[in-house]
């Protein structure tokens, strides 16, 4: 066999491992990706400002994930990116980009490791949308 083949064989070899490996690694991220919960539910979201005044959102919604309940429920305003719900404006107060203002999503106090639509919400959880300077 020459060298030609050879190397042609090994390069479509290759690409056929790295196809599968990415058809494995979609098959992993979509097995544990995050589930909504179907059905209704009730939540609290708590909006502190910068000022450091809060105020409370009891939603009633038949939505799975947070970023479409918030929407909803009139809690931010509806700013989509190509990652999904980018949050500027939340109960009326938007954030200054330039002063490294943005808005941080906690659950009963604690830091989620998905974005607000992203995570799956179910009835009687409470939420927060804390204002905070400085990345």
């Amino acid at each position: 066999m020459s060298e030609q083949k050879k190397s042609s064989k090994k390069l479509i070899i290759g690409v056929v491992c790295v196809a599968l490996l990415a058809v494995v690694l979609f098959v992993v991220w979509r097995m544990t990706a995050p589930k909504g919960v179907a059905g209704g539910k009730q939540i609290t979201v708590q909006v502190i400002h910068k000022d450091s005044s809060t105020k409370d959102f009891d939603l009633s919604t038949d939505q799975e994930f947070l970023g479409r309940a918030l929407v909803e429920g009139g809690v931010v305003e509806d700013n989509q990116s190509a990652y999904g719900l980018y949050i500027l404006t939340a109960d009326g107060e938007t954030v200054d980009e330039d002063n490294q203002e943005w808005w941080q999503v906690t659950r009963s106090g604690e830091y989620l490791m998905t974005g607000a639509d992203e995570t799956p919400i179910a009835d009687g959880e409470h939420y927060e949308l804390t204002l905070i300077v400085g990345w």
